[in-house]
């Protein structure tokens, strides 16, 4: 498991992150949708989970009763200019 924001690893990846807990390494909140993974931009609300509440920022922490961290974020970094184009890139 690792911050959303600073991508370190959080030492301990067994306990429940709680509403108010924040990164130790950059101090950003954890339990955000950024960090959750059902987090999906372009879903109603940006989430998987359906009526779910609007949230404004999702860069802080909220009070998401089906908060889950995303233990699995993607390491794919997409070309900025064409994300789609980025997805048949030859990595040899």
């Amino acid at each position: 498991m690792q911050c959303w924001k600073c991508k370190k690893p959080l030492d301990d990846a067994t306990v429940k992150i709680g509403f108010r807990a924040c990164c130790p390494k950059c101090g950003a909140d954890l339990h955000t949708c950024s960090a959750c993974k059902y987090y999906s931009p372009g879903k109603p609300n940006d989430c998987l989970v359906p009526g779910t509440e609007f949230i404004r920022d999702r860069e802080t922490a909220n009070f998401c009763e089906d908060f889950k961290i995303n233990t699995h974020p993607t390491n794919k970094k997409l070309d900025d200019k064409n994300p789609f184009n980025s997805l048949f890139k030859d990595n040899t």
